[in-house]
C-alpha cells in the first residue's frame, strides 16, 4: 500500500496492513532473549527515570487509594457511603484529588490528612452513572456534568458552586434521559458535547460557552455522538464522531476528514496523529492508523483486533496501545499491550501473557494498568490486580493483588515531574 494517500473520502480496506515485524529494521535488533537492542539509548527505546513516579491514585469499591509508585503498596485515603461508584478518572492538584461520583456529584479529598474536603451536586442528587462525566479542573475551577446533562462549574478551593449550563434542548435541568460525554477547555471558551436525546429527534451538539461565565457563545449540530475525547492543537479541534474531524476553531470550518465506522481518542507527536479506529464497513475489527499532519495521509496502519477503541499514547518516537484479542463474554477485554516504532510502525515488544483492561498509563518510563498477569504464579487470584510494566522491554514489575475486584478508576500517576494519566486525561 503506497505511504502517500489522501484521506478525505477515502474508504479504507482494512485487510491491506502494513506488515509491523519484530525482526531487525530501523535501528531496532532483538538479542536472544527477544530484547530491544537500542545503544542510543542505553538498550532502552524510551529515556524515563521510574524514581520520579510517587503514587497513584486508585480505588476499590468505595474507597479511595493512594498506590505507592515503586512499591504497589495501598494505603486507604477516604471511604465513601455504601455503594458509591467513582467515574472513569479523578483529577489532582496540590494534594487534593477530585472526583465525581455516581451519586451526581464531585468530590474533593485531601490526601495527606485523609479528611474529605467538599462536595458540591451536579445540580440534581440521583443515583445513575450515565452521563457522570470525570472532573477537569483548570485554572482554579472543576468542571463536571451531571446525569441530567448539566455542566456545572465548581469552585476548586471551596466547592462552591460558580455557574451551570444545562445542553438539554427545552432547557431542563432534571432531564434523566439527556446527558452530556465531555467537556474540553481551551482559552477562554469551554466546549461541552451533549448527545442524542432518547426521547426525541434532536441531535448531538458541541455547546460552546464562555469559560469564566458560562453564557452560551454557540452551538455547533454534529453529524455523530463522540467516539472519543477530542482533542486541541494549535486551535485545531481534532473531533472524534465516528469519523475523526479536523475542525478550525476560529471558523468552525473541517479542515480534513478520517472516515471511519467509529475512531477513538487521538493523540498528536509533532508532525505525526495517532489515531484507533474501526475502518469503514468494518464492524468487528479495528486498527491503528499514524497520519502525517502535513499531508494527511497514511504512514502506517497496525491491526488491533476486535472492535474496541484503545487510546494510545506517544512517547518520544513510541507508540504504546493494546491489541485485543477478544473474549468469551460481551462487555470484557482481552487486550495485549504492545509498543511500536512512531516512523516506521515496526513491532518493538508485544507482551501475550499479560490481558489488559485499560488504555495505557505512562509516567517516566512505566505504564500502568488494571489487568492479568497469565503466568506470574501458581495462583490466580495473585496474578489479577494493578500492575505496572516496563515501557522499555514489555516484562511486568509489580503487580498489587488486592485490586483485583471492584477497581473503578483508570490509573492516575502523581510524579515529582507532574501528573500523567491516559490520553484523554484533560487535567492541568
Amino acid at each position: 500500500m503506497e505511504n502517500r494517500i489522501l484521506i478525505k473520502g477515502l474508504l479504507l480496506s482494512f485487510f491491506i496492513l502494513i506488515t509491523v515485524s519484530c525482526e531487525k529494521g530501523d535501528g531496532v535488533e532483538l538479542d536472544e532473549n527477544g530484547e530491544v537492542i537500542n545503544p542510543q539509548k542505553g538498550n532502552q527505546i524510551v529515556s524515563g527515570n521510574p524514581a520520579l513516579n510517587t503514587f497513584l491514585i486508585a480505588s476499590q469499591d468505595e474507597t479511595l487509594y493512594t498506590v505507592d509508585a515503586q512499591t504497589g503498596e495501598e494505603t486507604a485515603i477516604y471511604e465513601f457511603p455504601y455503594q458509591t461508584d467513582f467515574e472513569l478518572i479523578p483529577s489532582y492538584k496540590d494534594g487534593i484529588i477530585y472526583v465525581t461520583a455516581d451519586d451526581n456529584s464531585i468530590n474533593a479529598v485531601d490526601v495527606n490528612t485523609k479528611s474529605f474536603v467538599w462536595e458540591q451536586y451536579l445540580l440534581e442528587s440521583d443515583f445513575s452513572s450515565y452521563g457522570v462525566t470525570p472532573p477537569t479542573c483548570v485554572d482554579g475551577v472543576c468542571y463536571a456534568s451531571g446525569t441530567t446533562g448539566v455542566l456545572t462549574a465548581v469552585n476548586q478551593i471551596t466547592g462552591d458552586l460558580k455557574w451551570y449550563y444545562t445542553s438539554d434542548p427545552s432547557g431542563e435541568l432534571d432531564n434523566i434521559l439527556h446527558g452530556n460525554s465531555s467537556q474540553i477547555i481551551h482559552g477562554d471558551k469551554i466546549y461541552v458535547f451533549s448527545e442524542e436525546s432518547f426521547i426525541s429527534d434532536f441531535p448531538p451538539y458541541m455547546h460552546i460557552l464562555d469559560k469564566e461565565t458560562g453564557k452560551f457563545i454557540q452551538k455547533v449540530k454534529l453529524p455523530y455522538e463522540l467516539t472519543g475525547t477530542p482533542l486541541v492543537v494549535d486551535n485545531i479541534m481534532y473531533l472524534p464522531a465516528k469519523n475523526l474531524y479536523a475542525i478550525n476553531l476560529d471558523t468552525m470550518d473541517v479542515l480534513w476528514e478520517f472516515e471511519a465506522n467509529g475512531a477513538g481518542t487521538p493523540y498528536i507527536s509533532g508532525d505525526r496523529l495517532i489515531v484507533n479506529a474501526i475502518p469503514p464497513g468494518q464492524g468487528l475489527r479495528s486498527a491503528l492508523y499514524c497520519i502525517d499532519m502535513s499531508t494527511t495521509s497514511i504512514v502506517w496502519q497496525k491491526d488491533t483486533g476486535v472492535d474496541t477503541l484503545w487510546n494510545p499514547l506517544i512517547v518520544e518516537n513510541v507508540v504504546y496501545s493494546n491489541y485485543d484479542k477478544g473474549s468469551s463474554f460481551p462487555g470484557a477485554t482481552n487486550a495485549k499491550p504492545f509498543a511500536v516504532d512512531l516512523e516506521s510502525g515496526e513491532e518493538l515488544w508485544y507482551n501475550a501473557d499479560v490481558s489488559v483492561d485499560h488504555s495505557p498509563v505512562y509516567a517516566n518510563g512505566i505504564l500502568f494498568s488494571y489487568g492479568h498477569d497469565l503466568y506470574r504464579t501458581d495462583d490466580t487470584d495473585n496474578n489479577v490486580g494493578l500492575l505496572t510494566i516496563d515501557a522499555n522491554t514489555g516484562k511486568t514489575l509489580w503487580l498489587n493483588s488486592f485490586f483485583r475486584y471492584g477497581a473503578r478508576l483508570n490509573p492516575l500517576v502523581i510524579a515529582e515531574n507532574g501528573v500523567f494519566g491516559p490520553s484523554y486525561y484533560r487535567g492541568e
